[in-house]
């Protein structure tokens, strides 16, 4: 069950996308104060957690727009686990997550106390989508420091994205609203001190982001999914 709720975190990691900066200004991210709920769920439907995103202050320099964030974790009692802040930016024209969001949440929970160093290739999604496309590989590293600077390399975590299909557009309602996406599937391998390979299904709008995740293992058992539940602006 730990496992599965590992890829459903990891599934609902961010992503960037390429867009033009007049675009990136119609984008939920950079509408102060909009909040968004995402829902965990199991593979026999029951609601594991959720996550919570408060966007913030926005500012535009140039060609860049950026906004501040916070994201909050609860588990399935409501209980707060972790608090992240990160920002997003949209830098000529793509669109950039703070990539230490791809820490699962449990993960994220155990090193709050940890310095969290992050490394790797930014996750994309093009603005020209289309059915039967490839996207771009990711590949992400996590190293760890305690306080006073020793490293922990027994903790060290990476994230590779490969196999990344475009395959098509479709109509997705979950209780936040009805969104076309675009349907991305893709194949998960997380390495710590073993290795989670999954494949997972992720439904892409334009207009919020991730709005549906599905996570199967590797001989296509399906382990979880999330939603878009909420949406207050």
């Amino acid at each position: 069950m730990k496992k599965a709720t590992i890829l459903c975190c990891v599934a609902m990691v961010s992503m960037s996308f390429v867009v033009s900066l007049s675009d990136c200004d119609t984008l939920i991210f950079f509408k102060e104060g909009v909040k968004t709920t995402i829902t965990s769920y199991n593979d026999d439907g029951k609601a594991i957690g959720t996550t919570k995103t408060i966007y913030k202050k926005v500012d535009k320099n140039g060609s860049t727009l950026s906004a501040n964030a916070t994201q909050e974790n609860y588990d399935k009692k409501g209980k707060l686990s972790v608090t992240t802040d990160f920002t997003i930016k949209c830098l000529n024209g793509t669109l950039l997550f703070d990539m230490k969001l791809m820490l699962p949440q449990q993960q994220a929970e155990s090193f709050k106390d940890f310095e969290i160093v992050v490394e790797g290739a930014d996750k994309e999604i093009p603005n020209d989508l289309t059915a039967g496309g490839t996207l771009k590989d990711a590949d992400i590293k996590f190293s760890f420091k305690t306080k006073d600077g020793t490293t922990m390399p027994m903790m060290n975590m990476s994230v590779k994205i490969t196999n990344r299909k475009v395959e098509g557009k479709e109509s997705i309602t979950t209780a936040a609203g009805t969104f076309e996406c675009y349907k991305i599937t893709e194949e998960v391998e997380m390495k710590t001190m073993f290795k989670i390979r999954a494949k997972v299904s992720s439904w892409f709008s334009k207009e919020v982001g991730i709005v549906k995740t599905e996570s199967y293992k590797e001989n296509g058992k399906f382990t979880g999914k999330t939603e878009l539940t909420e949406i207050i602006k």
